[in-house]
């Protein structure tokens, strides 16, 4: 490490957490639309291509909860993340201050 400092926005962080939750809820939604959409038109294709038609459909409902629930873990990572380093932060200021007051 080169000893230099880190800097960062906590609260963009937990901004940053509640977007990417909000976004993973949205994709899944839309894959779980979508394959249920294809499965529905399965029945009505024959042969193969109704059998295919089925299996993308099932395969882009469980991508779409597979996604979501890691999003849902990365965000709520996020959101540790930021609480932890807020309250570092939190207790770091207040023991500058605590110096600050000896002086």
């Amino acid at each position: 490490m080169s000893g230099t400092p880190i800097h960062g926005d906590l609260e963009g962080i937990g901004r940053d957490a509640g977007s990417l939750q909000e976004i993973s809820d949205q994709q899944a939604a839309i894959m779980h639309s979508l394959g249920s959409t294809l499965e529905a038109l399965a029945p009505a294709m024959r042969g193969s291509a109704g059998q295919a038609m089925q299996v993308v459909g099932e395969q882009l409902i469980h991508q779409g909860q597979q996604f979501s629930t890691a999003f849902a873990d990365h965000s709520q990572k996020m959101s540790n993340n930021a609480h932890i380093l807020s309250t570092a932060d939190s207790d770091g200021a207040s023991l500058i201050s605590g110096v600050a007051n000896l002086i």
